[in-house]
């Protein structure tokens, strides 16, 4: 009688586990995210002889979103994901007086893959890499003669790579925590055995809030 009992407690705490398990984590999901953006831009320069080099970073706020499909089996997950965030990221000088001249971190658009394992029912950990395009918005201003304002963008290629921790909160709902680093195709030039180049690359933590249907 002893043991039926102890056999009948086991199965009774089994079962809770059990039908959690059943939660798929395969299938499309979309999400929000908000986080912390920190791009740095590289000016590498030499007339042949001396060579200069220097790197200003800014940090901001980015915000948007990603969407993407997953497949999960036998502990593991594939998937596909799109994803489009902006940025508060912005850094400006005055110039010739009291013209101002600001650089600003536009929209960036990924595409992308990633992997990872099931850590527990409706939770995983994993790796993403992909495609970047972002954009660069510079502006100026000239308050003495507003005819010579510009506002001009650039779209620019690259790629990322990052990981992630996406924490269950029920059947659908999840919540993660993500780092990416960025890298985007850069500006060279070069003119009688002088050559200059400027790279802008990319950090940033985000924390979003998801669902699975």
């Amino acid at each position: 009688m002893k043991t039926m009992f102890l056999f009948a407690l086991a199965a009774g705490l089994a079962t809770p586990v059990a039908a959690q398990t059943a939660v798929n984590v395969s299938g499309p999901r979309v999400e929000a995210r908000i986080g912390f953006d920190h791009p740095v831009l590289t000016l590498k320069a030499t007339d042949g002889t001396d060579s200069y080099k220097d790197s200003a970073a800014k940090s901001g706020v980015s915000y948007g979103g990603e969407i993407g499909y997953d497949y999960g089996t036998d502990g593991m997950i594939v998937g596909a994901y799109a994803g489009i965030t902006g940025a508060s990221t912005e850094d400006c000088s005055e110039i010739y007086g009291s013209d101002k001249a600001c650089l600003k971190a536009g929209r960036d658009i990924t595409l992308g893959i990633r992997g990872g394992y099931v850590l527990r029912p409706n939770s995983v950990i994993y790796l993403k890499g992909g495609y970047s395009n972002g954009q660069a918005r510079l502006g100026y201003v000239d308050r003495a003669d507003a005819s010579n304002d510009f506002h001009i963008h650039d779209n620019l290629d690259g790629w990322h790579i990052g990981a992630g921790v996406e924490l269950g909160l029920g059947a659908h709902a999840y919540g993660k925590l993500e780092y990416v680093y960025t890298d985007y195709s850069g500006y060279k030039a070069a003119l009688d055995g002088a050559s200059a180049s400027l790279d802008l690359a990319r950090h940033q933590v985000t924390a979003g809030l998801g669902w699975r249907f």
